[in-house]
């Protein structure tokens, strides 16, 4: 994916931020986007500041903008965006964007919340690591690549190099998926110093395309897009439509 993030001014790259999902390491980010063309980009590990800070995602956001106070754009993905969301709201400056790829606000759905994951398939996926990761995994990737034309084309891809996914700690997988369960950010109010963008597969299984209008109808001012006949991971299936959105934007 070529897409060029220049300071038109100083004519220097800016740095960026890759916030990876559930279930993948940062690898996937790193093979999807090319960074030549963002200049500094780092990939950070949401497994470990999740472990570091046993889970608490407010503290991890504040030790990474001690690490990195310059962060000019952040692209988080799938449950990476709860990250990225506790980072933006304490964000002090106007200059910072902010891409958010199938971002929903609560990912289990309830009587009130009708766009996510039912709570029981959730903690059937939390058990299922615990008798068979290989299977359990591959599960959650047919589900996050849905009903595409080409499924086997992307799912061979992805699981590629389970090694590496096989490797992560244990206590990273456990403490992303209680998150995923108990986090809830309905009802939270957007930090109006940053722009952002929010990008929407219409055929995803995980984020229905539904969030999207609630996602606008809460942020008027953030650009909100669909990708048609894309799913949970529109920069991988999709990335010709992708990098056009995401040039628009930058």
């Amino acid at each position: 994916m070529n897409n060029h993030y220049k300071d038109i001014i100083s004519e220097k790259y800016k740095k960026i931020l890759f916030i990876h999902g559930w279930g993948f390491t940062r690898q996937i980010l790193k093979d999807n986007f090319d960074t030549a063309c963002f200049g500094k980009a780092l990939f950070i590990d949401l497994y470990e500041y999740m472990i570091e800070t046993n889970g608490n995602l407010q503290a991890a956001a504040k030790n990474i903008l001690r690490e990195n106070e310059d962060i000019d754009l952040i692209i988080s993905w799938s449950l990476g965006c709860f990250l990225a969301k506790e980072i933006e709201y304490i964000i002090q400056n106007d200059y910072t964007k902010m891409i958010y790829i199938s971002y929903n606000p609560k990912f289990i759905k309830d009587d009130v919340w009708k766009f996510g994951l039912k709570l029981s398939d959730v903690e059937k996926l939390q058990t299922d690591l615990k008798i068979n990761k290989v299977d359990a995994l591959k599960n959650f990737y047919l589900l996050a690549l849905g009903n595409l034309e080409e499924k086997k084309y992307f799912y061979k891809y992805i699981t590629q190099d389970m090694n590496k996914i096989l490797s992560i700690n244990q206590l990273g997988f456990d403490l992303g998926l209680e998150i995923l369960k108990k986090n809830n950010l309905t009802a939270t109010k957007k930090n109006e110093l940053v722009k952002s963008l929010y990008i929407y597969g219409e055929c995803d299984l995980i984020t229905p395309v539904s969030v999207a209008s609630f996602v606008k109808g809460n942020e008027p001012h953030a650009f909100v897009k669909i990708i048609k006949e894309s799913t949970h991971i529109p920069f991988l299936t999709h990335p010709l439509k992708f990098s056009k959105i995401l040039k628009g934007f930058l």
